[in-house]
């Protein structure tokens, strides 16, 4: 059971509740973790508005959901794990595209820099050093795509800590543990 209140479209305010109203016409659904940010109005405008920048950046969505999966599992983040691989495969990533990406592993180089850089993002809170950083700039990935690489993380460490607080309950299957380490 989620430890904060789910806020349900029949008792939000109009402004949540045209908020749940855009996301249900997007989605099919207004998702648990969505009905928890409608305790904040901020919250919630700021996660839509971060979710709306991330996704007019130039990563595909099948990229962004590879860094989202990395970072949901490096968090320990369940109901983003369940979430973003029921994305995923929405987007067709087939099963070993979505443990690759949990796992931080990717058959593409330049691919493989972008989550290189999310996972050191993470692991160094921001203070990449000079050599990684040259690293990955010689496998081709842009100073725009760095940038965006830190809007992603943003958004998912936002997702991650919100819902490992929240304990949403998940309305996505279940997803197995990997047999080693996210890399």
């Amino acid at each position: 059971m989620s430890r904060i209140k789910l806020v349900e479209t029949n008792e939000a305010a109009p402004e949540i509740a045209s908020l749940y109203e855009a996301v249900k016409q997007k989605l099919g659904l207004v998702p648990n973790m969505v009905k928890a940010l409608g305790n904040s109005k901020p919250a919630l405008e700021g996660y839509l508005g971060l979710s709306v920048a991330v996704s007019s950046g130039t990563f595909t969505p099948r990229l962004r959901e590879k860094i989202a999966l990395q970072n949901a599992e490096a968090n320990s983040c369940d109901y983003c794990l369940r979430a973003h691989t029921a994305i995923g495969g929405m987007l067709k990533l087939s099963d070993g595209e979505i443990l690759d990406a949990r796992r931080g592993t990717a058959s593409d180089n330049k691919e493989q820099a972008i989550l290189d850089l999310a996972k050191l993002l993470l692991e160094t809170k921001g203070a990449v050093s000079d050599q990684d950083l040259s690293a990955i700039q010689a496998a081709g990935v842009s100073d725009t795509e760095a940038t965006e690489v830190v809007l992603n993380v943003s958004l998912n460490i936002l997702t991650n800590y919100f819902n490992r607080l929240v304990q949403t309950d998940a309305e996505f299957p279940a997803v197995s543990e990997l047999n080693c380490p996210a890399a």
